[in-house]
């Protein structure tokens, strides 16, 4: 059964959060996304990926991305894009919107051959996830960037003198990525992108060539966000940490406890101070911008704890596991959490140049196909300083392949989480990597850990003895392989990185239940690691992929090698695990001389009867009194029913065109492949191994001149080998008419959607470019599982001219060109009032439409932007689409006359029907502007489901959803002593928030924004406290509104916000919530002030036989402003209390 709050809102990602999402080529895109995560799970107390809200509750508010390449994407509620602003010298570049699995990508045409050669990071343009890392320009003004470097030292300082004279700044040195992390002034992007690209020319004549990297430059990636994420304790009878479970005690009678070894920590600090912890810090440097290396989160101190502490404060029970070891405190995530690929690369190569043996990382963030700049930070220092990297696996478990990076790099040792019974932990993250690689590696204690308690700290439950708390998490699993790994690295001086993961590998306990890629080689195991004198290399295997059918397979074998490191040869019986006839080792015995070496070989033999699908199984050499035990993990791939899908791109003179883009969307899954990733000689033909199924797939074709083509394959059923050949020469134009004589239209937006069997949605597409030319190639699809859509905006030359927001839509199958002409009577017509307060402003009327039966089609990457209409406009014509079952969601964004991009984005609270041939009316920008609570919305308010919680309260409304970006909104919630949500962002981005107490609880919400009255003249501060009781709601139903009732005035003004000085003025004064159904409000009280605030005055509030109230005004003769105050309390006890200053203003 679903949960009933549908996830729509979403924060900033938390580490390894239950999500991820993982790049094209390989698998879904997920729901949460990139960024990058400390590896304990989510608090429960922090927001995250609970669902359960409404739908339609806002993702944020509108915001602007400026991308790379300096193009701007407008975004809207829900996160949709509801534009494209080109940048300097763009006007010629098209771009493309695609949907899947939830997270949105804006690509321009200019970009697509870097994607494919791999060498941009597609993370640049998942709009999704730059704005849930805070990416966006109302929060950051630089956009940050990994380049790394190729060629000679001529080539190299080439690119970094074009890179500064395109402003872009040098933050850090990364010789681990042969690079730097720069940063770029947003309305410089275009430029840096040049200086990246090597060209020069101006697109505004659609004459741009197809770019590759400059030379000097290689890769160019983002520099993305990582947070330390821990989950709370399960509180599981009993406190441990681990020590013994994993032998460490034994290791410590022997006389190994780590001493003279270094372990670097890179987390959120640690405190020093803690007894624990005291002497044991030897270098301390922060990465993360803090003020100092103290920890001020929780997390670093508790890893660091885990790895050296001495137990002092708890009598030893709860001392680490290398006592005798020394720290090297890397602070890399910040007093919140957060930290970048750079700081934690740059941390990397401080510790190693400090001397570091082993390296602890529990922060991580989803793995993608190929390599990103932490993996290959990660691999390099492994092999050039011989250091060990302990990673955590991340805790986006139950499922498979939900691995994070860095722990996806070949050369880290891996961490997964298992109980203290050794049970694999349910949020672990599994394997294989976003490659097909085997890992976890090993696994380790991470559940009800106990640890040493940060004094300035703010996660955890606290243990039963002071100054430790318990966590849960991968991240607490790693600091046990990383302390195993110290008393190694002590008692074997000479043994690098890659010796002590062997060892710490073939030593560990498997559990027999558990496959490979959950458990890897099993539970890290001192007692046997410190006499095992026998290590095998590879420390794993990995058989590939056989491909379906199995009849004829051949079997696939590896050779192993066995060191004996100790003074007597040694004799092991060889032994292979797994499916039952799959695996084989050869020979059954094998002799190891004292100091030498001797091989075995295993094989894979796939044409077994057995499932399809991963199969993990073992190599185990044991000696015959069981003293040695040597376990070799492996793993292989017995494909599913498959054929090949190859894919061909044509251009318009019949040879490989300048740039193709191809998708391919399972139609049963949330699966996407890129066919032309990696694409290095530009052929624009490429085969892909799928399983047997059906798809959508697309090829979007640029020439690199005007002319665009989208082809769509709308139902692909792949049941044998097949080829698709994308020949943009037989795509047609596509030729719209408005029903007015001499309309122009913009670049036209052509979308498309697949729906599956087995998801709400799937995948979905938009591409505006000029000179676009539409194709269907192949069968048409069932009617109610594809859409097509081609939309935009006409109108006539002359200002004030009626708008036309016109949608084609047609289901089954994707349009061949296409030639319609419009009729009015098929569009309703809006007539929009529009005010303003600021003298010279303008507005764009906007539609966002819902398409019944395609989600997708309604929750993101769409909506019509008009031209700007000067204000105050006392009508302004629109029309839209009426005779497709649409349903529309229209607004305005509004203008100042010295800023390109809107001040201020209205919207209407719920989408509507409008009907052919019928006119409306519709105003928007009027004051009163303020608090704001509808009970007919579906998701303005705040709503609970079980213990989670979502808000989205506009303090500076109209009457409808306002999002001003001049305004600085400060919302904080607390409630029983304790603050569960103190933010500046808008509240309606914050996400579905989780850990409201059960028991009903009385809580204090309060609002305050502020905004210049010299340019808004109205409302330019307005606080709103709200008091009220919650408690649990049953997650079997639907989620409830939480009791947030507001008071709205309505007095009759003009466009301007004025009213006349010296008269007398009745204000309509409205309830909304819960107080306003009848019956429930106890009181309400309003004053209101004529000084801005200085004094108030009580007014009396009159309610008339029908129920509706007022108050009567009198305005002074001196010209000036009207604030209001109002108090209300329902019969519930609940309260409001709302302050509007300077509400609007009165003239002669």
């Amino acid at each position: 059964m679903s949960h009933p709050l549908k996830h729509r809102l979403r924060k900033r990602r938390r580490l390894h959060g239950r999500g991820t999402a993982v790049a094209y080529g390989t698998a879904a895109m997920l729901a949460i996304g990139l960024a990058g995560t400390a590896t304990a799970p989510p608090s429960t107390a922090a927001p995250g990926p609970a669902s359960g809200l409404p739908s339609g509750v806002a993702t944020r508010a509108v915001a602007h991305i400026t991308l790379i390449t300096g193009d701007t994407v407008l975004v809207g509620r829900d996160g949709r894009v509801v534009g494209v602003e080109r940048g300097k010298g763009r006007t010629g570049i098209g771009y493309s919107t695609q949907l899947a699995g939830g997270h949105t990508f804006v690509i321009p045409a200019d970009a697509i051959k870097l994607l494919n050669s791999g060498r941009l990071d597609r993370r640049l343009f998942d709009i999704t996830q730059l704005l849930a890392d805070g990416y966006d320009n109302e929060h950051r003004e630089r956009l940050p960037l990994i380049v790394s470097y190729k060629g000679d030292k001529n080539q190299r300082a080439g690119a970094e003198r074009a890179l500064r004279a395109a402003e872009a700044d040098v933050r850090r040195e990364l010789p681990a990525v042969h690079g730097q992390s720069l940063t770029a002034v947003r309305q410089d992007s275009a430029d840096v992108w040049r200086a990246l690209t090597g060209t020069d020319t101006d697109t505004d004549t659609g004459s741009a060539e197809a770019v590759t990297t400059a030379p000097g430059v290689d890769r160019v990636w983002l520099d993305g966000r990582v947070r330390a994420a821990p989950q709370a304790a399960a509180d599981a009878p009993g406190e441990d940490t681990g020590t013994v479970q994993i032998g460490a005690p034994n290791a410590w009678k022997a006389g190994w406890d780590g001493k003279g070894v270094k372990v670097a920590v890179l987390d959120t600090g640690i405190d020093a101070t803690h007894p624990d912890l005291k002497d044991r810090v030897v270098a301390a440097k922060d990465f993360s911008g803090s003020s100092d290396t103290d920890d001020r989160f929780g997390h670093g101190t508790h890893v660091a704890s885990t790895v050296v502490g001495s137990g002092a404060a708890s009598s030893g029970k709860y001392q680490g596991v290398a006592p005798g070891a020394r720290l090297l405190n890397g602070k890399v995530l910040d007093d919140s959490g957060y930290g970048t690929y750079s700081g934690i690369i740059d941390g990397m190569q401080w510790a190693v140049g400090q001397g570091a043996k082993v390296v602890n990382m529990s922060l991580g963030g989803a793995d993608s196909h190929g390599t990103d700049p932490m993996e290959a930070a990660v691999n390099e220092l492994s092999a050039s300083k011989g250091v060990l990297f302990a990673v955590s696996a991340g805790n986006s478990g139950p499922s498979d392949q939900t691995l994070g990076s860095p722990g996806s790099a070949a050369a880290a040792l891996t961490v997964a989480a298992v109980n203290r019974q050794d049970a694999l932990a349910p949020f672990s993250s599994r394997g294989p990597t976003a490659d097909g690689g085997l890992k976890p590696d090993i696994s380790a204690p991470g559940v009800d850990t106990v640890a040493a308690k940060a004094k300035h700290g703010k996660i955890g439950t606290d243990a039963d003895t002071d100054g430790y708390i318990k966590l849960s998490g991968t991240s607490m699993a790693s600091p046990h392989v990383a302390g195993a790994a110290a008393i190694l690295a002590q008692q074997h001086p000479d043994w690098t990185g890659e010796r002590i993961k062997a060892a710490l590998m073939a030593s560990a306990k498997a559990d027999a239940k558990l496959t490979a890629y959950e458990q890897g080689s099993g539970r890290v195991d001192l007692t046997h690691a410190i006499t095992q004198r026998v290590v095998a290399g590879p420390p794993s295997l990995d058989f590939g992929t056989q491909s379906w059918p199995h009849h004829d397979d051949t079997p696939v074998t590896k050779t192993l090698t066995y060191r004996n490191t100790g003074a007597e040869g040694v004799t092991l019986n060889l032994a292979a695990t797994g499916t039952a006839g799959m695996f084989t080792v050869s020979p059954a015995t094998l002799t190891i001389p004292a100091g030498g070496t001797a091989t075995a070989t295993a094989t894979a033999d796939t044409r077994v009867d057995a499932k399809d699908g991963v199969h993990s199984g073992a190599v185990t050499a044991t000696s015959a009194d069981g003293g040695i035990v040597v376990r070799t993990p492996g793993l292989v791939v017995r494909e599913v029913e498959s054929y090949n899908l190859t894919v061909q791109s044509i251009g318009l003179d019949g040879k490989a065109p300048a740039n193709a883009m191809v998708n391919v969307a399972a139609k049963t899954s949330a699966k996407i492949w890129a066919p032309y990733d990696n694409d290095t000689d530009g052929d624009y033909r490429a085969t892909l191994r799928l399983p047997k199924g059906r798809y959508l797939v697309d090829d979007w074709i640029w020439d690199g001149g005007e002319k665009y083509a989208m082809l769509v394959a709308p139902h692909v059923s792949l049941t044998k080998d097949t080829t698709l050949v994308f020949d943009q020469r037989k795509a047609k134009k596509v030729t719209i008419k408005a029903p007015v004589p001499g309309a122009a239209g913009p670049y036209p937006l052509v979308r498309y959607a697949s729906n599956g069997s087995e998801r709400a949605y799937d995948y979905s597409q938009a591409v505006d470019a000029t000179g676009i030319t539409l194709a269907q190639v192949g069968p048409n699809a069932p009617a109610d599982s594809f859409m097509a859509q081609v939309s935009g905006v006409w109108s006539a030359a002359r200002a004030g001219s009626p708008q036309y927001h016109i949608v084609v839509g047609r289901k089954g199958s994707f349009f061949t060109g296409l030639t319609r002409t419009v009729r009015r009577s098929s569009m309703a017509r809006v007539d929009m009032t529009i005010g303003s307060a600021i003298k010279d402003a303008g507005a764009a009327p906007t539609g966002q439409w819902e398409t019944p039966g395609f989600p997708q089609l309604t929750d993101s990457d769409h909506g019509t932007i008009g031209s700007r209409t000067p204000l105050p406009a006392t009508r302004a014509v629109t029309y839209v689409s009426a005779d497709q079952g649409l349903r529309w969601n229209l607004g305005v964004d509004l203008y100042r006359p010295d800023v390109t991009l809107p001040y201020s984005s209205i919207r209407g609270l719920n989408a509507r029907d409008y009907r052919p041939g019928r006119t409306y009316h519709e105003t928007y920008n009027k004051a009163v502007f303020g608090p704001h609570i509808s009970g007919g919305s579906t998701w303005i308010g705040g709503y609970r489901s079980g213990n989670n919680y979502a808000l989205c309260n506009s303090l500076l409304s109209d009457g409808h959803y306002v999002v001003d970006y001049g305004a600085q909104q400060k919302t904080v919630l607390t409630g029983g002593g304790k603050t569960y949500l103190s933010t500046t962002d808008d509240p309606c981005g914050n996400g579905v928030m989780r850990g409201l107490p059960k028991e009903p609880t009385r809580f204090t919400l309060t609002a305050e924004s502020q905004r210049r009255l010299d340019i808004y003249q109205v409302s330019d501060q307005v606080s709103a406290t709200w008091a009220f009781t919650s408690q649990y709601v049953d997650t079997n139903g639907p989620a409830q509104p939480l009791p947030l009732s507001t008071v709205r005035f309505a007095p009759k003004l003009s466009l301007t916000a004025t009213a006349k000085a010296g008269q007398k003025t009745v204000v309509p004064v409205t309830v909304h919530g819960p107080a306003a159904a009848k019956g429930h409000l106890k009181s309400l009280a309003v004053q209101v002030s004529y000084d801005a605030g200085r004094t108030w005055l009580p007014v009396a509030v009159h309610t008339d036989a029908s129920g509706k109230r007022s108050v009567t005004l009198a305005h002074p003769e001196r010209p000036g402003t009207v604030s209001f105050k109002a108090a209300l309390a329902d019969t519930e006890g609940n309260t409001y209390t709302g302050t509007i200053s300077n509400a609007y203003r009165t003239v002669r």
